[in-house]
């Protein structure tokens, strides 16, 4: 069996989970939870911070028992059958062929915005897919040290303007009121695609030197998520009136330019594409690592196992992910393929992979904690998928449709053998 070659350390593997998480959420969400709640934001962002946990505690588990470059199709095949993996990778490669275009337009729409140049709305997101595939194609490692440059010079940029902001305006401290019900589980909702990206991570876990570390980096990724996101809520209530409209499209250039007068704009800016091209580059490295794992297991093409002798890369699959994405990025640009759409669809299929990540955890752990944490994992899922609403349920029942096409065309295979379960 064609395996890729272990290249990550455990520094590089949280600077790409950071990569990955950190994306189109970061530039709206702050803003319009805040837009919508006032000082009061900070509480679904807790909720969603603390329901988020032992999802992750499921991934990191099976990340460092079963680590692949199926990521969750392996879990899902190793805990239950062929027929639930090939559901589940299919739903999560089509869940990032929507996503990644999407918060590659998201960036040129910023843009253009800022600059005034239409031409950004297309010419951004084909530059930054296309770049993406390139260093793709150079490998892990050249992916992996520009992950790192990235998000520290993001981390420093986004860290010294929230300083700044609170040095200059003053603490605000959070609101104590609860919010309305509908609308805190709107806002809720949408807040919780701040917290995907975890299950996109799981994909280039194979090419972990040291699986057991694989919790550390999910553990260490997760707090300065969350702490990044407590700073730039603190620094939108200190400087910020929340009836702004701003907050609902550039909620980050309003802080900006509060925080440091007439150069916030282009720190924005800059900060917008670093956001926008780290997580781009993270994500087509995780497809590509997907659609070869995919195909490894004989769900896909058998083309795209294809690894290059030198470094064990996955080209082809690589070169295939890049052609798509570019692809579909043109027909939303084009008007085709509504953006709107593709954040829906590829937002609600993550959360639904949680669900699937979450099921086989409870079948193949044993114990106390396990029962602890499948329970967690259930009241998340539910409450989550209840309070989403029809676009949620959407995606479920899409997942739902996806397993019996699976079943129905599927080929005559050997009995799935019973999963061997390991006490936590």
């Amino acid at each position: 069996m064609k395996d890729l070659h272990k290249s990550l350390g455990g520094g590089v593997g949280t600077f790409l989970a950071l990569s990955t998480i950190l994306g189109s959420g970061m530039m709206i969400l702050p803003g319009t939870s805040y837009h919508t709640l006032a000082r009061s934001a900070w509480m679904p962002w807790a909720v969603a911070a603390l329901a988020v946990v032992p999802l992750l505690y499921c991934y990191a588990w099976l990340g460092r028992r079963h680590p692949s470059a199926a990521g969750v199709a392996h879990y899902a095949e190793v805990a239950f059958n062929p027929s639930l993996a090939r559901t589940s990778g299919t739903a999560a490669t089509f869940a990032l062929l929507a996503g990644i275009p999407a918060t590659a337009l998201t960036g040129g729409r910023y843009l253009a915005e800022f600059t005034g140049s239409a031409t950004l709305v297309w010419l951004f997101p084909l530059l930054v897919l296309c770049a993406a595939t390139a260093v793709a194609y150079a490998g892990t490692g050249v992916s992996g040290r520009l992950q790192v440059a990235l998000v520290l010079a993001l981390f420093a940029m986004v860290v010294t303007v929230a300083l700044v902001a609170l040095g200059s305006s003053g603490f605000e401290a959070p609101g104590t009121r609860l919010p309305p019900a509908g609308s805190f589980g709107m806002v809720l909702t949408a807040v919780f695609v701040a917290f995907t990206g975890w299950e996109t991570v799981a994909f280039t876990f194979e090419e972990h030197k040291r699986p057991d570390i694989i919790p550390r980096v999910f553990a260490a990724s997760y707090i300065i998520v969350v702490a990044l996101y407590g700073l730039l809520l603190l620094s939108l209530f200190a400087t910020v009136d929340p009836g702004e409209e701003g907050l609902n499209s550039a909620p980050l250039m309003l802080l900006a330019e509060r925080a440091l007068g007439d150069p916030g704009r282009p720190v924005a800016v800059v900060l917008v594409t670093g956001v926008i091209t780290a997580n781009v580059l993270a994500s087509v490295l995780a497809l590509s690592r997907l659609v070869f794992g995919m195909a490894r297991s004989g769900h896909l093409p058998s083309a795209l196992v294809r690894l290059r002798e030198r470094d064990a890369n996955p080209v082809t699959a690589v070169l295939a992910v890049g052609a798509l994405l570019i692809l579909i990025a043109l027909l939303s640009t084009s008007g085709l393929v509504p953006l709107e759409h593709l954040f829906t669809f590829s937002g609600g299929i993550y959360f639904v992979l949680y669900g699937v990540g979450a099921a086989a955890f409870a079948r193949l752990a044993t114990g106390g904690v396990a029962r602890v944490v499948t329970l967690l994992c259930a009241v998340t899922v539910i409450g989550v998928t209840l309070l989403g609403g029809p676009s949620m349920w959407l995606c479920w029942g899409l997942f739902a449709a996806l397993a019996v096409i699976v079943v129905l065309t599927r080929r005559g295979g050997p009995r799935t053998a019973e999963p061997e379960r390991t006490r936590v």
